[in-house]
């Protein structure tokens, strides 16, 4: 009796994105024919490393030629319609599944290749993938939208990594994508704001990561069990106006942090159980408290 054929993929990108898929994809099945990358040193290296870690060849971006089932683009945002530009003026996509896993652009970015032959579809880890970290793929939920063909094939993809899918509506990306930004990237930059307001009040970096680590963990505890308006605490919530007020005054000597602060406020006055929120409103209003 024959074995099934893998299913062959080629990956666009040697990225975190791209050195976290092609492993998952190995192990899940499929077989990785080739890794490409940019022609400059740090992407060729990046590539090298990748393709030899999943068993493929590395080539670059210009090289290549679509003879796998699947090519998935792991470019940047902003290389993504480019490369799907350079990509079609090649011959032999027609009925080739292409996927790229932007958050924020639909598969419309693909449309030169669909133009081609190609069924197009995007698939989108909600994740954050940084260098030197392994997140679990069953662990990570992904949104997909796009050609009929692309988007069955993307699912199967999800299955094999037992994770979560969903299909997301084109003219929704944009917003899906500003949300997950706010649940990982500015949540670190809410954290390196109080780092440097922390820095600010004489603390070095050990002490800084000593004190935060259990009120970040026990707060990040308490809003995935109870919710936002439950793990909510703090002088916003009791309306002490004055402690906010010299909160402010302090903060005009730390750069930047005093409009973190202010934004932050204003976005618990609407969402979260505050007290006074008329008078918190009126002294985010005081010009005497900016910098």
């Amino acid at each position: 009796m024959k074995t099934a054929k893998p299913v062959t993929v080629t990956l666009i990108g040697a990225g975190n994105l791209a050195h976290a898929l092609g492993p998952a994809l190995k192990a899940a099945g499929y077989k990785i024919d080739a890794v490409a990358s940019r022609n400059t040193a740090a992407s060729r290296r990046r590539a090298a490393v990748l393709a030899k870690k999943v068993g493929a060849k590395a080539i670059l971006l210009d090289q290549i030629v679509p003879t796998s089932d699947i090519i998935w683009l792991c470019h940047t945002d902003d290389a993504l319609p480019e490369t799907a530009r350079i990509l079609a003026l090649r011959p032999g996509w027609k009925g080739k599944i292409v996927l790229h896993s932007s958050g924020a652009l639909t598969s419309d970015v693909l449309s030169p290749l669909h133009r081609a032959g190609a069924y197009a579809a995007s698939l989108h880890p909600m994740m954050t993938f940084v260098l030197g970290t392994k997140p679990r793929m069953v662990d990570v939920p992904f949104a997909i939208e796009g050609d009929r063909r692309a988007v069955a094939a993307a699912k199967q993809i999800a299955k094999a990594f037992k994770s979560k899918v969903f299909e997301i509506k084109k003219e929704a990306k944009v917003l899906y994508h500003a949300f997950g930004s706010f649940t990982s990237p500015m949540l670190v930059v809410t954290l390196v704001t109080a780092e440097r307001v922390g820095k600010a009040a004489g603390l070095d970096r050990k002490q800084l990561r000593t004190i935060m680590r259990p009120i970040l963990l026990q707060t990040l505890h308490n809003y995935l069990e109870g919710g936002a308006a439950a793990a909510f605490s703090g002088p916003i919530k009791r309306g002490d106006l004055n402690t906010i007020r010299r909160h402010l005054e302090n903060l005009r000597k730390v750069p930047g942090a005093s409009e973190v602060y202010r934004a932050l406020v204003k976005s618990a006055v609407m969402d979260l159980p505050s007290g006074n929120k008329s008078g918190l409103l009126k002294l985010l209003k005081n010009k005497k408290l900016y910098p």
